[in-house]
């Protein structure tokens, strides 16, 4: 693999969780749906997912499925909680500090990705709403390769579309999935965690922060 022109310098964001916070949204329409039938949401189980996409272990949509007396099918629970989740977050900001460090760091002259698990569709919706989506130069998500996070196809091939290397990347996650996939992909990762996910095992970040506000990436690159 190419090591990438090194006069380049990228920043790779995430999408759920790290630009817009839809995992509390998520995770607050799951326990929602889990209490109207009597159930408790599996918190522990969900969060080893949070990241990620595709087969996994743990689907939330599999025990109300599963569940004895359940009418709807697993395929319809799944469409209605991605509509419940459309019209809830359809009306979100951005996290704290993103729209300035993609605003300064494009002054700058870096490269700025989105590197995310989410389909296509789904991303470029609220990137695009938010008039993001063309701050980017490469969107790469579930959609474009074979295996979601912590797998590191989705930044490895974000590295290619930019022609980058991973020692002039810089991730940001939210999710230890995410951080497992950044630093499978040997590029290091800037933790901001949300409500959901701060309890995870960050122990592979560079650095876990409160928010991207007055961010500087300069600090982490050596020119």
């Amino acid at each position: 693999m190419s090591r990438g022109d090194p006069a380049k310098r990228a920043l790779i964001f995430d999408f759920d969780g790290l630009i817009l916070e839809t995992e509390s949204a998520e995770v607050e329409i799951w326990s929602e749906l889990y209490s109207q039938v009597g159930l408790t949401f599996d918190m522990e189980s969900y969060l080893g997912v949070v990241g990620s996409n595709g087969p996994r272990g743990f689907d939330p949509a599999r025990p109300l499925a599963d569940r004895v007396g359940e009418t709807r099918s697993f395929e319809q629970i799944r469409a209605d909680f991605h509509q419940m989740t459309l019209r809830h977050c359809e009306t979100l900001d951005a996290r704290e500090g993103v729209f300035e460090l993609i605003s300064n760091a494009k002054a700058k002259g870096y490269l700025l990705a989105v590197g995310s698990s989410a389909a296509l569709s789904w991303a470029k919706t609220h990137l695009t709403r938010l008039g993001l989506f063309d701050q980017f130069d490469t969107v790469v998500t579930f959609d474009d390769v074979e295996r979601a996070k912590p797998a590191p196809d989705i930044f490895l091939k974000v590295l290619e579309n930019l022609d980058v290397s991973a020692e002039d990347a810089l991730v940001f996650e939210d999710s230890q999935n995410g951080v497992l996939a950044a630093h499978r992909a040997g590029i290091r990762a800037i933790v901001v965690p949300n409500p959901v996910t701060q309890s995870q095992d960050f122990s592979l970040a560079t650095a876990v922060i409160p928010s991207l506000a007055d961010f500087n990436p300069d600090l982490y690159f050596n020119r």
